[in-house]
């Protein structure tokens, strides 16, 4: 198998193993057909998954072939029930996306420019006081809001939000400040 095609089954099965756990990707919802004894065993619902494999490995190797040839107009991708969306920068590039089946959503922002955003709040986050920078928990870009998100610990929200205010740490990108409620992240 070549090293594309590895690289794309083992998203598939990580992103299947999220589709499970969460409940998405069926139509169903998490634990259905299983009953007190475990998971229901029609051959219907034992074809099921390895169909549902097999869509999110065409989507992803979809995705993967598209974000080469978008190159810098590709920001983000997403798979809603059997649909591949994909958020891109141009004219142009929504028409490719449409041509091969997807769903384009045009934004202002392309994935390099919010990585940027995202090494650019890490860098700023490990100027602050040191109680504000650790309570900084998570630094996330987001391709189809075309913003980056952190989440801070709720007793340092109001001051983090303050200095992010000054400094602008994510340049012309918005920034979201979200309370979180997760641990932090290590400087």
């Amino acid at each position: 198998m070549g090293n594309g095609k590895q690289v794309a089954a083992g998203m598939a099965l990580a992103l299947g193993a999220v589709l499970a756990v969460t409940g998405c990707g069926s139509g169903t919802g998490a634990g259905a057909g299983a009953g007190a004894g475990g998971p229901a065993s029609s051959p219907a619902s034992s074809q099921e998954p390895a169909s549902d494999a097999a869509k999110t490995t065409a989507l992803l190797q979809l995705n993967e072939q598209l974000r080469q040839k978008l190159g810098p107009a590709y920001s983000e991708s997403w798979i809603e029930g059997t649909v591949l969306h994909v958020a891109v920068t141009t004219q142009a590039a929504k028409k490719i996306v449409t041509g091969a089946g997807a769903v384009p959503l045009l934004v202002t922002f392309n994935a390099s420019q919010l990585e940027a955003a995202v090494r650019a709040v890490s860098r700023w986050q490990s100027t602050l006081p040191a109680v504000q920078g650790r309570a900084i928990h998570k630094i996330i870009p987001d391709g189809r809001a075309g913003t980056v998100t952190i989440y801070v610990a709720a007793e340092q929200i109001a001051a983090v939000t303050r200095a992010a205010a000054t400094d602008k740490p994510a340049g012309n990108v918005p920034l979201l400040i979200k309370e979180s409620a997760g641990l932090p992240t290590p400087l």
